[in-house]
């Protein structure tokens, strides 16, 4: 077994038990098998009072070879120009992407950003929908 961390931009409203769900998501959208006790770690802020940066701790079996990485949401917004924030602030809820979106993520944030669903398609993780939501709404 060997204990890995994931790090997330979250919202800020969201309570422990919704952060601790999302993550278990995340790590089962990214193909994570085997995992085991998932804990919280620590918050942080991000610049942004709407959102802030969480640690998770878990255990993987030792012959697990692919784990999330961390991906951070906000720095990621930061680099988008207001047209490209826009179009992301419209995506399906789904979180089905167009080939330009696509392009877009992948060139700022690189391949392994995104999810595949069960037809192979490119999927936006549902950890970054929930950022998403949060940008347009302000709340979670």
């Amino acid at each position: 077994m060997g204990m890995c961390r994931l790090v997330l931009d979250l919202p800020t409203a969201c309570p422990p038990h919704d952060l601790l769900d999302i993550a278990a998501t995340e790590l089962n959208e990214r193909g994570t098998r085997g995992w085991t006790n998932l804990e919280l770690r620590t918050t942080q802020t991000t610049g942004t009072a709407l959102v802030r940066r969480v640690t998770f701790t878990y255990w993987t079996p030792a012959t697990t070879t692919l784990h999330p990485q961390r991906i951070s949401y906000h720095t990621l917004w930061a680099h988008l120009e207001n047209t490209d924030r826009t179009a992301l602030l419209n995506l399906t809820a789904g979180g089905t992407v167009s080939l330009a979106i696509t392009r877009l993520l992948t060139r700022t944030a690189g391949s392994s950003f995104f999810v595949r669903d069960p037809a192979g398609d490119h999927r936006l993780p549902t950890s970054f929908r929930i950022f998403l939501h949060t940008m347009a709404h302000g709340r979670f």
